[in-house]
């Protein structure tokens, strides 16, 4: 399973979220991680980082310029919905990836 296909997997498992909904957050992942290449704030996918500060970082960054903010809003805050999800995601991921380094000492 790819980390897009386990994001959605946990979108739909830890929130009331519509399946067109998680669909929509998921792929919006892609949609802000190439836009940031193409600033050049970022050189591959949002999908490759795994830790929550650095995507805190990055959703941050997308969301100061102006033309993502105007966008954000047209969307009815899909993006800033997107991350924030995405980041609870990856914070999961931290705390059970941990759990398991703990499990094995």
């Amino acid at each position: 399973m790819n980390k897009k296909e386990a994001f959605s997997k946990w979108l739909a498992e830890h929130t009331n979220l519509a399946q067109s909904t998680v669909d929509k957050y998921s792929g919006a992942i892609n949609t802000i991680s190439r836009e940031l290449m193409e600033q050049g704030e970022l050189s591959g996918s949002l999908y490759q980082i795994n830790n929550c500060v650095t995507i805190d970082k990055k959703s941050k960054m997308y969301l100061s310029i102006p033309q993502f903010q105007d966008k954000d809003l047209r969307g009815n805050r899909m993006y800033s919905n997107a991350l924030k999800y995405y980041k609870k995601y990856v914070e999961s991921d931290e705390i059970g990836f941990n759990h398991v380094l703990e499990d094995e000492k």
